[in-house]
């Protein structure tokens, strides 16, 4: 890589070139420095390639879905049921959030999609019991960024995409991990909620009133059952089960639940179209730059790099983990995963780790970097939901920033927690 090269990706990241552009651009400028015109054919191969894969479908399947189910009132019921397990707790909406958060991860696998539905709903109904804003929009922000660890995940499907993974076994491993998480952040939000005396539900839901809950919330929860469900016994593909469940998020709010309109769709498949073709475009782009870096022998480089500091597993392990958390402040995750996995994957498979255990510590840390500054996503979006200062939502955070933090050290030390479903699962 030349001296030009670098010039122009530093240029390009000075003036704020949004991802897409810049990824095509270096691609562009490389390819041409490679090999001049013959070598730009490479581009309309590689952006075919990378975007006409069967797999790719479900992505904008599950954000429709997720679209519609917010739309029609599915939402709502889920937490409304959740609120009628857990709300009595001590700080009882801070834990709704959060197990909000936990079964709608099974439903739309985006972070801020998560952050936009749950916070929208519970930050308002959260600030009106006397929960201070920036707590408000921690707690949401810390427990959206579990959906992308719990299945479905769109950026578990992008990884298995560029690995050749299997998304069933991605699926599979994000299990445990992800509900680590949200144990743990449930423990951070009891203790922060004991000692600010925040509200609570008043009386304990009977057994009566759980039922009826659940009667509710029925035809939201048995999405995750149709979307594991199908693609854990082979009924159905991923594409096939996310175009299954966003059929079904619609049939249940325009026929059964009455309160999706036609004119709801068009403002849906414009969101999903919009969302969609950023993630496209990333993805074309992307895997132009992934070859281009192949052969430069970026990875072969990194590899031997990686492995002539150290060749202790742990110490490996501790530098990948800092490497990507600092990644993660300055990068959106699909952007990184793009990027990073033909770099980093190779040469951790080399230094002797299960594909699958590295795949999640990388989504893992990544996913962490969506509530911490500069970039932060989640929270930034969870703040302006909230209206409170970002710097202050920043302290806010930190607790749950720990306690995820903790989440990763165990799953990256303790392998089991990982791979033991996807074994038993026959992946």
């Amino acid at each position: 890589m030349t001296f030009i090269i670098l010039a122009l990706i530093i240029l390009i990241v000075v003036i704020g070139v949004p991802m897409g552009y810049m990824l095509g651009i270096i691609s562009l400028a490389g390819l041409w420095e490679m090999g001049g015109w013959r070598f730009l054919r490479i581009i309309a191969t590689r952006h075919h390639s990378a975007v006409e894969e069967f797999l790719l479908i479900a992505i904008p399947f599950f954000i429709l879905a997720a679209v519609l189910m917010n739309r029609s009132g599915l939402t709502d019921r889920l937490i409304r049921f959740v609120n009628l397990l857990i709300g009595h707790y001590p700080g009882g909406l801070s834990h709704v959030n959060i197990g909000g958060s936990i079964i709608f991860a099974g439903m739309t696998g985006a972070a801020v999609t998560d952050t936009v539905a749950i916070g929208n709903i519970l930050i308002p109904a959260m600030k009106k019991e006397g929960y201070s804003p920036e707590f408000s929009a921690a707690v949401t922000a810390a427990s959206s960024i579990v959906g992308p660890i719990i299945p479905p995940s769109i950026t578990m499907i992008v990884y298995a995409h560029i690995t050749g993974l299997s998304v069933g076994a991605l699926f599979t491993a994000g299990f445990f991990p992800g509900l680590l998480m949200g144990g743990l952040l449930l423990i951070v939000s009891a203790i922060i909620s004991l000692r600010r005396h925040y509200p609570r539900r008043e009386t304990r839901a009977n057994w009566k009133e759980v039922l009826a809950g659940a009667r509710d919330a029925f035809l939201a929860l048995i999405i995750p059952v149709i979307i594991l469900g199908s693609i854990l016994t082979g009924v159905a593909t991923v594409t096939e089960s996310a175009a299954v469940a966003a059929g079904y998020a619609f049939v249940v709010g325009k026929f059964v639940l009455r309160t999706l309109r036609f004119k709801d769709l068009i403002p849906a498949a414009l969101y999903t179209a919009k969302l969609s073709g950023v993630i496209f475009l990333l993805l074309a782009t992307a895997h132009t730059f992934g070859w281009y870096i192949t052969r430069l022998g970026v990875p072969a480089k990194v590899s031997a790099l990686i492995l002539g500091l150290t060749s202790s597993p742990l110490l490996i392990l501790l530098m990948v983990n800092v490497f990507l958390l600092i990644v993660g402040m300055f990068m959106d995750i699909l952007p990184a995963v793009l990027i990073l996995v033909p770099v980093l994957a190779p040469a951790m498979v080399q230094a002797g780790l299960d594909p699958l255990h590295f795949a999640l510590i990388m989504l893992m840390n990544l996913n962490i970097g969506m509530i911490t500054p500069p970039y932060g996503m989640t929270l930034l979006t969870a703040a302006r939901i909230a209206d409170c200062s970002y710097d202050r939502t920043i302290r806010a955070v930190l607790p749950f920033f720990v306690a995820e933090l903790a989440a990763l050290v165990i799953i990256t030390y303790f392998p089991w927690l990982v791979l033991v479903l996807p074994r038993a699962l026959g992946f």
